[in-house]
């Protein structure tokens, strides 16, 4: 193929473009960045543009047909015209008029894409196409193609028009001496000698010229048959290596290449700054937002240490509140009550009365410690404030934007729920006691005890009178004494299970003392994290997303440095 060298290198080219396209897609680089990419990708499918000229009948389709190894200029593609024709990739045949003297032609042929050629009538046939020809196509040829007859290589409207050309434009010119199967081989070098000498006269330089036989190079890569010997008798293995050289050597092509390829590597350099100016916003930002969780892991341990006094003087609270029970159970468990009727009894523990000890103890530490827990919510919701404000404003511009209001607002009740919260506490602790069921077991023991005693005046009372009856004074004296001696028995035993009860019940309050501690400490844990955890919504994703944008963005940049590599060996390749 024509021209391998040059496309390969292209192709290269292109290949690291859209690695770089790709990079600044996947790295989120601006839409600027992007667009040259993409301009520069577009611009290295600039085809080649070939411009052939030459009188009627000198061979040029012929020509083109053996030089592309396909049939596509006028000869049986499309009809005989005296346009410009010039030959273009398309997805269909079609001829689309452009102007009365010029026809664009596309072929859907691969070579086209990369080829552009511009085949003209007759220089002898047409003059005032050569105006629209020079100043349309020769300006932008890379290759200005001059075919002429082995059998009238002389024509004066050839050289005409190449005097133009060499004039005013200067483009490469070769010179393709066609039909040279129909002269001798010595014919044919006195001709090419005599174009030489006379190319040098007239304007001071050499052209190449190419004596060939198109046909036989045609009937080579179409039909297959003894491909090699019509090949190297048609002369176009000089012709095509020269044309190859051309295009791979072409001095504007290349310096194109050579500044596309440093403006990628700016490109790149550019996404690079960007990579790591990103990756390093992200590790402060991840910085940033570690300290703030920190400082909320802080501020709940400060807070938390502002509240224990308040526990400490609950305790001291509880104590007394136990004190002011234990008196109250004094008079419960009292001898007294325990002689007391069965319809007091039943008055005692039907569970609703106003003296219960639960419900005394109760209200009696809600009322010393209602303003307490008051001001510890207002201290707690203080403080919350306090690092809302704080995270406001350390945090504008990385987790909010500047003019962003405070993150997280209290609730206008959070006072009084943390009130409700501890005092809820309280209750399900009191009443978890279970004082009442605590005492009625031994008062209701005692008091069965306490029965025996009227059953036990009659057995007295007999001994009593059998004593006087048989001994007389002295005896009834020994047998009343026996009877004070059993009814003293029986108030012991009385005293003791009221004073075990008594005691169970003291032990049961004094246990208490640090379970209530620790059931309030719990709560106020418990209310203390979940109020400051309300900023784990903002801060845990924004962590989340700092480290996955600075791990991400480390990632690529040994995709930047391998493609860095791989254009700046491409640019020493081009300078080669």
């Amino acid at each position: 193929m024509i021209g391998d060298e040059y496309f390969q290198l292209r192709t290269r080219l292109s290949a690291e473009l859209q690695r770089l396209a790709g990079l600044i897609r996947d790295l989120g680089g601006d839409a600027e960045s992007a667009a040259i990419a993409e301009n520069l990708i577009a611009s290295l499918r600039d085809p080649f543009v070939f411009v052939v000229v030459g009188e009627v009948n000198v061979g040029k389709s012929t020509f083109l047909n053996a030089l592309f190894g396909q049939d596509f200029s006028r000869t049986g593609v499309v009809p005989t015209t005296d346009k410009i024709l010039f030959f273009k990739h398309g997805d269909r045949q079609q001829i689309v008029p452009v102007t009365p003297t010029l026809d664009e032609v596309h072929v859907p042929s691969d070579f086209l894409r990369d080829f552009h050629i511009v085949d003209t009538p007759g220089t002898n046939s047409i003059e005032n196409e050569h105006q629209e020809i020079t100043e349309r196509f020769v300006p932008v040829a890379d290759l200005v193609i001059f075919v002429f007859s082995a059998m009238n290589p002389w024509g004066a409207s050839a050289w005409q028009f190449l005097d133009k050309v060499h004039k005013h434009w200067m483009r490469h010119v070769i010179f393709i001496l066609q039909q040279c199967d129909l002269r001798s081989h010595e014919e044919i070098q006195v001709i090419t000698d005599y174009m030489a000498q006379l190319t040098s006269l007239r304007y001071g330089q050499h052209f190449p010229i190419f004596a060939v036989s198109a046909k036989k190079a045609y009937l080579a890569r179409s039909s297959g048959l003894d491909r090699e010997r019509l090949l190297e008798e048609s002369g176009f293995l000089p012709l095509e290596s020269h044309i190859s050289s051309l295009v791979g050597h072409n001095a504007a092509r290349l310096h194109k290449m050579a500044g596309t390829t440093r403006l990628a590597r700016q490109l790149l350099e550019n996404l690079r700054q960007s990579v790591e100016s990103t990756a390093a916003d992200s590790r402060r930002a991840l910085a940033l937002i570690q300290e703030f969780i920190t400082e909320r892991e802080l501020q709940v341990d400060r807070t938390l240490k502002k509240i224990l006094p308040a526990l400490d003087a609950t305790g001291r609270d509880y104590h007394e509140c136990c004190l002011l029970v234990a008196g109250m159970a004094e008079h419960v468990l009292s001898t007294k009550r325990a002689f007391e009727k069965n319809g007091e009894e039943d008055e005692d523990f039907g569970g609703h009365r106003k003296d219960s000890l639960d419900h005394r103890l109760f209200q009696d530490l809600q009322h010393r410690t209602g303003d307490r827990w008051r001001q510890v919510g207002i201290i707690l919701e203080e403080d919350f404030l306090q690092y809302a404000r704080f995270l406001h404003v350390q945090g504008r511009g990385t987790l909010f934007a500047h003019d962003a209001p405070l993150p997280v607002d209290a609730d206008a009740d959070l006072r009084r729920l943390f009130s409700v919260h501890m005092d809820s506490t309280m209750r399900r602790f009191v009443l978890g006691l279970k004082l009442d069921e605590a005492l009625e077991p031994g008062l209701r023991k005692a008091r069965r005890r306490a029965r025996w005693v009227p059953w036990l005046l009659l057995p007295v009372l007999a001994a009593i009178g059998a004593a006087w009856w048989f001994d007389g004074p002295l005896g009834a004296a020994i047998a009343g004494g026996g009877g004070l001696l059993l009814a003293g028995f029986a108030f012991l035993i009385t005293q003791t299970a009221l004073n075990h009860t008594r005691g169970l019940l003291m032990d049961r309050l004094e246990e208490s003392s640090e379970l209530l501690r620790d059931m309030l400490h719990r709560q106020i844990h418990s209310d203390v994290e979940n109020l400051f955890s309300r900023f784990l919504p903002l801060l845990a994703p924004a962590q989340e997303e700092a480290a996955r944008r600075e791990q991400e963005m480390s990632s690529q940049t040994g995709r930047i440095a391998d493609l860095a590599r791989s254009l700046g060996e491409f640019e020493q390749s081009l300078r080669a």
